[in-house]
């Protein structure tokens, strides 16, 4: 029976996605977000190096402005936008009795960014996230520090993240793991527990 539900924030209750950035700047972004998230970013959601730092490092290039507008921390309500409905949803599981929990590649002002915009707080029972753990999912070592930190059973645990490696992994750690494309994933796994 499943008591313990870990979620992803981005993808599953913030939308992260090229689509998004496609609106915001009106033009396909596609190359422009695989610049500023490709490896280069992985600093930052480690906790290595802070965001307003990494986008200097793109002072002299071409998409500087989009790339600083895309990252600004004063921006990210809008590249980075709630996905009311999925909070509003989630915030029910727990309201039905689940255990939240959340794993997360985040850069810190991801992180302060979420925080301040929602009671993620509250409704959450804990969380890991790669830039204070200087962790980042699919490290295994990621899922091994959650399930210890907060002593889930593996067997009443499952986890929703919208990138396939990161759901393969967490298999590979032994927690029913499957790939979010939408609340119905979540409700369609708790139907069939």
């Amino acid at each position: 029976m499943v008591k313990n539900i870990i979620l992803d924030i981005g993808g599953v209750i913030f939308d992260d996605s090229t689509k998004n950035i496609n609106n915001v700047l009106n033009e396909d972004s596609t190359e422009l977000c695989n610049k500023v998230y490709g490896k280069a970013f992985k600093d930052c959601v480690l906790g290595n190096l802070e965001v307003s730092d990494y986008i200097e490092k793109y002072r002299y290039d071409e998409d500087y402005d989009k790339i600083k507008y895309i990252l600004n921390k004063d921006n990210l309500k809008i590249s980075y936008p709630l996905m009311k409905e999925n909070y509003d949803y989630i915030c029910n599981l727990k309201n039905r009795g689940y255990n939240l929990y959340i794993l997360s590649n985040i850069a810190r002002e991801s992180y302060e960014y979420v925080m301040a915009s929602t009671n993620i707080d509250k409704v959450f029972n804990g969380g890991v996230y790669s830039f204070q753990e200087h962790l980042v999912k699919p490290d295994e070592k990621i899922f091994k520090l959650l399930v210890n930190r907060y002593n889930l059973n593996k067997e009443e645990t499952i986890f929703f993240d919208d990138r396939e490696r990161n759901v393969i992994a967490g298999n590979n750690y032994g927690i029913k793991s499957f790939v979010f494309k939408s609340v119905d994933d979540i409700e369609r796994e708790l139907c069939n527990d």
